[in-house]
């Protein structure tokens, strides 16, 4: 059996919870806008919001492989639907995204991810793979990771085979000398072993494995268990 070499980590709701953060970031992001252009501000409700990007997801589903293209096209289509000109929608909107962007990567993470996350990289290769728009580098963690792949760089948001082909690639492994490490049991879990990859459910969100899905081999609810875990994958 081939020794472990590579272990890839999902970011959001894997190595910290997501759902404040976001919460924060649209509400920094807000208050900027607010405060930087009043005007435009009631052109973003968080039901025109919602509304602008339903009707840019019907026209245009491939925007789930780009949040980012999402978020600033919603925020300028709002804004011209407000009366703003096009070049000045698109304007305050990038502006608007860089401020939702930073607060995006202030993130608080799990119990013991920094420590887990350094004793790993001392064995193993890492790698980061998700579907949202986290930034390494901002978070301060890019040091730890080999490479960092997500839904906008590759092309394709997981469950596709995309970002794992990418990371098998990357480190010169096998599928079988390779774990993925995620919170989402199809596109995490269920998409990891399709690819023939080691998969661990990392359920530190407290969530119910759906009823559809193959129960996985390999779950955690804290990060510190993650070293044990992968000793037992390599024995």
């Amino acid at each position: 059996m081939s020794k472990l070499k590579l272990i890839t980590f999902d970011l959001d709701n894997t190595l910290w919870p997501v759902d404040e953060v976001i919460r924060h970031a649209e509400k920094t992001c807000s208050d900027w806008i607010a405060d930087n252009h009043p005007d435009a501000a009631a052109a973003l409700s968080a039901e025109r919001v919602r509304a602008v990007r339903t009707a840019l997801l019907k026209e245009k589903p491939q925007y789930l492989d780009n949040l980012t293209a999402l978020r600033q096209d919603a925020m300028s289509r709002a804004f011209v639907e407000h009366g703003f000109s096009e070049p000045e929608a698109r304007r305050i909107a990038l502006d608007a995204f860089k401020v939702f962007h930073t607060a995006r990567n202030q993130v608080r993470f799990f119990p013991g991810a920094r420590a887990v996350l350094e004793q790993l990289a001392n064995h193993y290769v890492l790698g980061a793979l998700t579907n949202g728009n986290a930034d390494l580098q901002m978070i301060g963690i890019d040091d730890l990771f080999a490479f960092h792949h997500s839904a906008e760089t590759i092309g394709k948001r997981k469950p596709a085979p995309d970002m794992f082909a990418a990371a098998l690639r990357d480190a010169s492994v096998t599928p079988v000398q390779a774990a993925h490490i995620g919170d989402h049991p199809l596109e995490d879990v269920h998409a990891a072993r399709e690819h023939g990859m080691h998969a661990v459910w990392a359920n530190l969100v407290e969530m119910d494995w759906p009823v559809e899905l193959e129960r996985p081999s390999h779950h955690i609810l804290t990060l510190e268990e993650i070293p044990d875990l992968v000793a037992q994958l390599n024995d």
